[in-house]
């Protein structure tokens, strides 16, 4: 890791072994004079690294002192271990007659061997230093100015002309005479490729154009067949571990085969294809099917061809100055353009290129906004870091080298998370944690601090959210970024497949390794050779418990331990041997207990348990884990609880806690007694099971929440039995006396209420100020909501799952906005709801995304949506009883299913895209003047809806999906071909989504799909009096009529199969019959009259079953 970071740490060690009483039996001089070479070390070190991006040995010498600091940090753990572990007086007969060994004096001469071996290489870096030319305290500081403020800044991603480049690709993907099957996205690393294909991914006109969209992260170091079984998981497939080719391509085809589909390959490279391996089933998949591409490597067009290239287009200097002003918080109106052409020659340092422009945008937002401060950042030497050839490095390496030390280390060490996978806020935060990189703070605990340090590195464009998706909670690391530190963590990190060497690298010295082999033969006892290991993540790794025990006992400095998701069954007493671990995760694993000698691991913080399912107690030993941070046994059944929780005084994070019935342990071991919360004051995030034991009020007032200071996250969940119709009077009054009783903290910003089984909420419910998130599930008995319009800083609201709620009335305020900054709202399960009324103008007017399901009875909607400012999407299903949806008037997007009574709907001024399936009584739209996008899925739809004839000339896609009836209605010539004639593009496809036919308008292309056509081609005859344009259709692989499309409809030809059949094969079938019939009874006139009924019986049934085989065939 970072040898700046590591210091602190260090020095820390030397000074408790000091305090502790070491330096009685170790010199106390040598430790001093290691303290000293210590802080005389940490000077040249600060040179060091700012040179170690061009400057080999500065690099070298970094890493002989990171093994010092190693070896220092396993010293002080060996002589805390030693200490740690008790001394049994021995029982034998020599015991009485001889004195034991002294363990004291051996652990002391062992720490003082080692303590004179560090003073000596100490020694001899410090000589090296000298020689390199290191010097103390010359180095160059970019952060000198200001502190970062860790706000997260929206990124804004539309720069330059993506949206033309969008444009000009979905044309190009979804042109049916296109030769090009395969378009490549080609362009260097940051340019913005995946965000230009991720905005063809989710543009409407694709999503109507592919019944199926598949999108895969290919990753560097994936083989054809890693991409071949990545593309069958993506598309929603289990490839098994398949390793076979033509069996992957086999499951492939079976999956895709008669959809007409998109498949997005991000980040491909030449070593991933294989002899055209991405086309060699091509003919089985069908005809309109394509394949998007995002790749720097030229090489990849030269084995795609035919495909369609697309070169990223380079921004201008315009764009990029108004790019770095955005991330840099530069506003020209405010500063003048004195900074213009400083920040135009760190553009060209940037290469022009987006995601340099960023992070360099980042760096300048800590300076001062002045010429000065912006010229020493163009002249940093960060920009000569080329090591690693890539134009996009130098601004990498500048932004990293601007961070402080704490942040440094804690960004080298996500180079351990394999390529592509998602990054999580809460388990990384876990991560640095256990690892040490998190101090201490009086104001703050390590948890929050984490949580800081995360931000930043987002604020920082370091990482981004994950694709898609706006949540910072979950990010990814850009491979480019990845690379750069992997080169400076490379003799410390891996993460991959095990092997003796790594690029001609030993792999003795790695300290942090996550093994991601699928292959069930891995070999713990691979492992246990890296004993200095401190990190061993194995999560859904295929490993058993063969060898665990070695790994327990071999690698005693392990601090990071994660089993999730793996083979393991069962956890071996040997876990006591490591006893510096922090952080235990066996979470998804099959194990059915713990080991009481899990009371040994004094320094573990993180113990994960969730939907551990065959595990249904726990050990006493946990109760004596004072430093433990988090317990988390979601999902895991416990039926008999034994440790005590009294005395975990750091417990951050406690999910699964079940209560018991009564406040003695003893009497009820099923469960924690309540009142044990009271001394948790450290909790941060909390989940409560079976809150209806909890019959008495004064046990909630002695768990004693409300003085949780730290507490930001609190579930409470009851059990009920989901086949009771009705709960006692009694039952529901003393719950909710039960938790009239909590009062919540303050602080708290987010809370689920599971299975609440009152008829009145909580008193409290609508007045905790600072609530965000609220979620209230299953509350099927609950039959009145406060007002929770009175909840100003909420954000997210989901009510589901209330089968008694009638109504809900907002009690209208003169003072105040009802709900001023919800942004989400999802209504879901409530069987009886029929109107949410009370709102005034004014309210809601920050919401963005709304959802509606399953409300049968809800008439109209929430009357307060349509006071948003700022609505953009909303999906509503089931709602059966809904008439009309009007007055919605910057609402973009919606998503209707099954509302058998809706008929209306009007004035969306706004709206763009509308999605209906199954509201076949859907007869009016209007008011829609910006629509541009519709899709119809109905089975039960005869003809198609007239409304659409109105919009026909403006809709830029019609997607249909129904019955071959109503598609035929829709053919030229058709009943309904005049509806769909004026759309630019029509899409019809059958019930199993598999193509019946694609019209452009523009090139008049009408193409009935082949496979349609195999099966009876409908005749089309088209009238020539009246020309409007010309219309290509394709009827099969060879015949292509050209003809011109008139208004006088010649009505379509039908002739079914069945009718078909019967004319071609039955009357051959009944004369064949009557001359056998004739001819065997002739034959047959000596056999009984038995034996001739059985003949023709057999014939007959063979014959028919000959006649059904020809049907089928047809």
């Amino acid at each position: 890791m970072l040898a700046t970071a590591m210091l602190p740490a260090a020095t820390r060690s030397i000074e408790g072994l000091l305090a502790g009483g070491a330096g009685a039996h170790v010199a106390a001089d040598e430790l001093q004079r290691l303290r000293r070479k210590l802080d005389d070390v940490a000077s040249l070190a600060a040179d060091a690294e700012a040179r170690e991006g061009s400057d080999a040995s500065a690099r070298a010498w970094l890493r002989a002192l990171r093994e010092v600091l190693y070896e220092l940090g396993d010293a002080d753990a060996d002589f805390r271990r030693a200490a740690a572990q008790p001394q049994e007086g021995r029982k034998s007969f020599r015991h009485w007659f001889m004195l034991p060994p002294n363990v004291n004096v051996i652990r002391y001469k062992t720490l003082r061997t080692s303590i004179t071996s560090l003073n000596m290489k100490l020694d001899g870096i410090l000589n090296k230093g000298s020689e390199f030319g290191l010097l103390s305290d010359t180095h160059e500081t970019l952060n000198e100015i200001s502190e970062f403020s860790g706000q997260v800044v929206p990124d804004d991603d539309t720069v330059g002309d993506i949206d033309s480049e969008k444009n000009k690709l979905i044309d190009r993907l979804t042109d049916r005479q296109s030769a090009n099957g395969v378009v490549a996205i080609l362009g260097a690393s940051g340019m913005g490729k995946t965000t230009l294909a991720w905005k063809i991914h989710d543009d409407h006109r694709t999503r109507n154009a592919f019944s199926m969209i598949v999108w895969v992260n290919v990753f560097s170091d994936s083989d054809d067949i890693g991409l071949l079984s990545a593309i069958v998981t993506a598309a929603g497939g289990n490839p098994r571990g398949e390793k076979d080719r033509m069996k992957l391509e086999a499951i492939l085809a079976a999956m895709l085969i008669g959809k007409r589909f998109l498949l997005v390959l991000d980040g491909l490279c030449g070593h991933h294809i294989f002899e055209h391996s991405l086309d060699a089933h091509w003919h089985v998949f069908g005809h309109g099917n394509r394949i998007l591409i995002t790749t720097q490597d030229e090489s990849v067009v030269t084995k795609v061809k035919p495909a369609y290239i697309h070169q990223v287009k380079e921004l201008t200097f315009q764009d990029c100055w108004s790019l770095l002003c955005r991330t840099a918080h530069h506003d020209e109106s405010l500063h003048g353009n004195n900074l213009r052409n400083i920040g135009i020659m760190i553009i060209q340092k940037c290469n022009k290129i987006p995601m340099a422009i960023k992070i360099v945008g980042v760096v300048l937002r800590t300076k001062e906004q002045t010429k000065v401060a912006w010229q020493r950042v163009y002249e940093s030497k960060g920009w000569s870091f080329r090591d690693l050839l890539d134009p996009l490095t130098g601004a990498i390496y500048l932004g990293y080298h601007d961070l402080p030390a704490r942040l440094k280390q804690c960004l080298i060490y996500l180079s351990l998370f394999p390529e592509g996978s998602v990054i999580r806020q809460q388990f990384v935060g876990q991560l640095w944690v256990s690892e040490g990189f998190i101090e201490e703070q009086d104001s703050c605990n390590v948890e929050k601090t984490a949580d800081e340090y995360y931000r930043e590195l987002v604020s920082r464009k370091l990482m981004q959210p994950e694709i898609g998706n706006h949540d910072i909670t979950r990010c990814t690391m850009h491979k480019q970024i990845r690379s750069f530190l992997q080169f400076f963590s490379k003799d410390e990190i891996f993460s991959g497949d095990l092997k003796p060497s790594i690029n001609g690298t030993s792999i003795e010295g790695l300290r942090h390794v996550w093994l991601r082999s699928n292959d069930p033969a891995t070999n713990l006892e691979e492992i246990v050779a890296l004993s200095s290991l401190k990190t061993v993540i194995l999560y859904k790794n295929p490993v058993g418990n063969h060898g665990l025990d070695k790994l327990f006992q071999g690698v005693k400095y392990l601090q990071v331990l994660d089993l999730g998701d793996t083979e393991i069954k069962y956890i071996p007493s040997t876990l006591e041997f490591l006893v510096h671990l922090r952080l235990l995760n066996l979470s998804l694993t099959r194990i059915t207990e713990l080991p009481e000698s899990i009371e040994c691991l004094r320094n573990l913080q993180f113990l994960g348990l969730r939907y551990c399912n065959w595990l249904h107690t726990l050990p006493k030993g946990i109760g004596k884990l004072q430093n433990l941070r988090s317990l988390d046994l979601r999902g895991t059944s416990l039926h008999q609880v034994l440790p005590t929780l009294e005395n975990l005084k750091l417990l951050s994070t406690l999910h699964g806690f079940i209560v018991n019935c009564t406040p003695n342990r003893e009497e009820d071991p099923s469960g924690w007694p309540l009142e044990d919360l009271n001394s948790l004051n450290a909790l941060r995030s909390l989940q409560i099971l079976k809150m209806e034991r909890v019959s008495d009020g004064l046990r909630m007032q002695k768990a004693m929440l409300e003085n949780k200071s730290h507490l930001k996250e609190l579930e409470l969940c009851c059990t009920t039995d989901d086949r009771q119709a009705e709960v006692r009077e009694e039952d529901a009054r003393t719950l909710k006396e039960t938790f009239d009783h909590f009062s919540p903290p303050k602080c708290l910003n987010s809370l689920k209420m599971v299975s609440y089984y009152a008829k009145l909420c909580p008193d409290w419910l609508p007045h905790i100020s600072n609530l965000q998130r609220l979620v209230i599930t299953d509350c099927k008995f609950c039959e009145h909501l406060p007002d929770l319009g009175q909840l100003a800083q909420l954000k997210f609201l989901t009510i589901a799952g209330f089968s008694k709620l009638l109504t809900i009335e907002q009690e209208p305020t003169s003072a105040k906005q009802s709900f001023p900054k919800l942004e989400q709202l999802y209504l879901k399960d409530m069987q009886i709801l029929e109107s949410w009324t009370g709102f005034e103008s004014g309210d809601m007017p920050s919401l963005v995304k709304f959802r509606l399901e399953s409300c049968p009875k809800l008439r109209c909607l929430p009357s307060g949506i349509k006071y948003s400012k700022v609505l953009t999407s909303m999906h509503i299903y089931h709602a059966d009883s809904l008439e009309a949806i009007e007055d919605l008037t910057v609402l973009k997007e919606l998503v209707l299913q099954a509302c058998d009574e809706l008929m209306k709907i009007s004035n969306l001024l706004l709206l763009e895209a509308l999605i209906v399936m199954g509201c076949s009584r859907l007869e009016d739209v209007n008011g829609v003047h910006y629509l541009r996008h519709v899709r119809i899925e109905d089975r039960e739809l005869r003809r198609s809806p007239e409304w659409l004839r109105s919009h026909a000339s403006v809709l830029q896609t019609f997607t249909i999906v129904g019955t071959k009836e109503l598609l035929e209605r829709l053919l030229p010539n058709g009943e309904d071909w005049g509806i769909i004639r004026d759309i630019n593009k029509v899409y019809a496809n059958l019930p199993d989504e598999s193509p019946f036919f694609t019209y452009t308008k523009d090139t008049a292309d009408f193409h009935v799909d082949q496979r349609i056509m195999e099966h009876g081609r409908p005749p089309v005859a088209i009238a020539d009096e009246i020309v409007q344009a010309d219309l290509t259709t394709a009827l099969g692989n060879s015949v292509e009529m050209t003809s011109r499309i008139g208004v006088p409809r010649v009505p379509v030809i039908r002739i079914s199969t069945f009718k078909r059949v019967i004319r071609r094969y039955l009357v051959l079938y009944l004369v064949m019959v009557l001359i056998v019939m004739q001819v065997l009874s002739y034959w047959l006139q000596n056999k009984t009259t038995r034996e001739i009924w059985l003949i023709q019986t057999l014939f007959i049934f063979f014959a028919t079953v000959l006649l059904l085989f020809l049907v089928f065939l047809d």
